[in-house]
């Protein structure tokens, strides 16, 4: 068992990268999920697109810009093409440690107690 780094990708719109077809041609979606060395916004990006390509991206993805998200924990990437703006945003991600266990996955959640509980006060209780 080790702990990874995993990202949920929710490709929102494969097939439109460079905006072909105009905005009301028909994309895919989907939801993928990939290892990550780390958290970083460039290796999660490197990932979005080596996910998209593979899942049918025929555009480029040269790019692709990370945008602020209000979402906590979420990281969005986005794409536009020349003559069409897309209200729907090309990639939402969550990263997130997780435990990794014979090719199975299981996220982690870190507790961080409001008061530290002493071992005396434990003990009484």
């Amino acid at each position: 068992m080790e702990i990874v780094t995993l990202i949920e990708i929710s490709l929102n719109r494969i097939g439109t990268a460079q905006g072909a077809g105009g905005a009301f041609s028909a994309s895919k979606s989907r939801v993928v999920f990939s290892e990550a060395e780390d958290a970083e916004i460039e290796t999660v990006r490197d990932i979005v697109i080596k996910a998209a390509e593979e899942n049918g991206e025929t555009g480029v993805l040269d790019d692709l810009k990370h945008e602020h998200s209000y979402g906590a924990g979420t990281v969005v990437f986005n794409i536009q093409g020349a003559n069409v703006f897309y209200s729907q945003v090309y990639a939402e991600c969550e990263v997130f440690p997780a435990l990794k266990s014979g090719g199975r996955y299981f996220r982690l959640q870190e507790i961080k107690p409001h008061h530290a509980i002493s071992d005396s006060a434990a003990s009484k209780g």
